[in-house]
């Protein structure tokens, strides 16, 4: 059954890329962009050192963006920020759904964090418009202060930022950044 889930995983791998494709030779056969909007998603990981990350899955309209398990936390924590999506996408209403899973880091006093696990998850909805550059930063942040229990500090925010999108002639679009 895990073979399968792989093997359905790297086909729908392989479609989201010939889609960027597709869209990226749409352009250059146009003269210009193949959609009217563009949308740059970036991960940043403001956690303290008290959680190591150890899986992310982002899926923009349910097809996957980024997908990593790292079960020590060595490899995905120090990815502070992480440019995820540059490229074009089609006008209208579109959903970035994230999913962040942390294991505590405990050390000395506090080596019962050692035993937590958290499980975030929370998506956005956001509307792309033609012409437009729609910016999301998804920032993985601890709330609160000193006296804020551990298990009600790590939490998801989405920062949006919607501008008039102004082409570079240098940048590559359609494409994965990661």
């Amino acid at each position: 059954m895990k073979q399968l889930e792989g093997s359905v995983a790297e086909l729908k791998e392989q479609i989201f890329r010939s889609k960027a494709k597709l869209t990226l030779l749409t352009e250059q056969v146009q003269g210009g962009s193949a959609a009217g909007s563009r949308i740059v998603i970036t991960h940043k990981n403001q956690m303290g050192g008290n959680f190591l990350l150890v899986e992310v899955d982002y899926f923009l309209d349910g097809t996957p963006l980024w997908q990593e398990v790292d079960d020590s936390g060595l490899k995905l924590t120090p990815k502070k920020e992480y440019p995820l999506w540059d490229g074009n996408i089609v006008d209208g209403a579109h959903t970035l759904t994230v999913e962040l899973k942390y294991k505590g880091n405990g050390t000395g006093a506090f080596q019962y964090l050692s035993g937590y696990q958290w499980k975030l998850k929370d998506a956005m909805t956001f509307t792309a418009e033609a012409g437009k550059l729609v910016t999301i930063d998804v920032i993985a942040f601890e709330q609160g202060g000193f006296t804020t229990e551990m298990t009600e500090r790590p939490r998801i925010r989405f920062d949006k930022n919607v501008q008039v999108d102004t082409p570079k002639k240098s940048a590559t679009t359609g494409g994965k950044a990661k």
